[in-house]
């Protein structure tokens, strides 16, 4: 009896033991299953750099030439620029009797003299014609044809075109003023050639058509009467 008793504990021992070898192994398979999904399964995607905060205009650049613009063009849209084309054209106004190789090296130089002066210019001024139109009760003002939906600043660098447009062009788009007001602008003769100065922050570049685009927001504009008018000349503030 003893000796049968001794089987039977042995295989319930034997069959614990198998079953717990079992289990650790199942565990192992586990873990190890795990790893290698982790390892092998696909990586998430990274987000995408946040964009740069607009810039804070205290001061703004006038009189950009049409170069300029499509140097802030690449620069904002982070586009590689065409520089040895624009060597190429630097190179007409250098005396060729300094030899190829130094008349190269001074286009190269005026490229990237420019390129380093303009490419982190944001905030500019725009000077332009008002185009006044007939006074509107219902919106409060005089409506500026400057600031049509439609209305943009084109820029031509060789046979590349920038259009530069207005994001908040309809907060900009009426000069506020009363009937009386405008009945006695109206008497001025010189109306029509009222002018502008507008502030812009550039906030975007994108490409577009044979081109780019570029947009900005209006922060404020200078209203800029003749010199022979009896206009005086007013400072608006726009919100973006």
């Amino acid at each position: 009896m003893a000796r049968a008793n001794w089987h039977v504990a042995l295989s319930v021992s034997l069959a614990l033991s198998l079953t717990g070898c079992s289990d650790q192994q199942a565990a192992d398979g586990n873990v190890a299953n795990a790893a290698v999904e982790t390892a092998t399964s696909p990586t998430q995607a990274a987000a995408p750099p946040a964009a740069p905060p607009p810039a804070k205009c205290d001061s703004y650049t006038d009189s950009l030439v049409d170069r300029d613009w499509a140097i802030v063009y690449y620069a904002m849209a982070g586009l590689a620029p065409p520089r040895e084309k624009w060597a190429d054209e630097a190179l007409a106004g250098i005396d060729r009797s300094l030899g190829a190789e130094e008349a190269w090296k001074r286009a190269n130089a005026q490229v990237d003299a420019q390129w380093n002066a303009v490419k982190d210019i944001r905030c500019v001024t725009l000077r332009t014609r008002a185009d006044p139109q007939a006074f509107d009760a219902s919106l409060g003002g005089i409506p500026l044809g400057a600031f049509a939906p439609e209305a943009f600043f084109p820029f031509r660098d060789g046979s590349m075109q920038i259009a530069l447009k207005f994001r908040n062009a309809g907060k900009a788009r009426v000069w506020k003023m009363t009937a009386d007001k405008a009945a006695a602008l109206g008497a001025d003769s010189w109306l029509g050639n009222l002018g502008l100065a507008i502030r812009v922050r550039l906030v975007a570049s994108r490409p577009s058509g044979n081109g780019g685009t570029i947009e900005g927001e209006i922060v404020g504009f200078d209203i800029e009467p003749s010199e022979y008018s009896r206009i005086d000349r007013e400072t608006v503030t726009v919100t973006p």
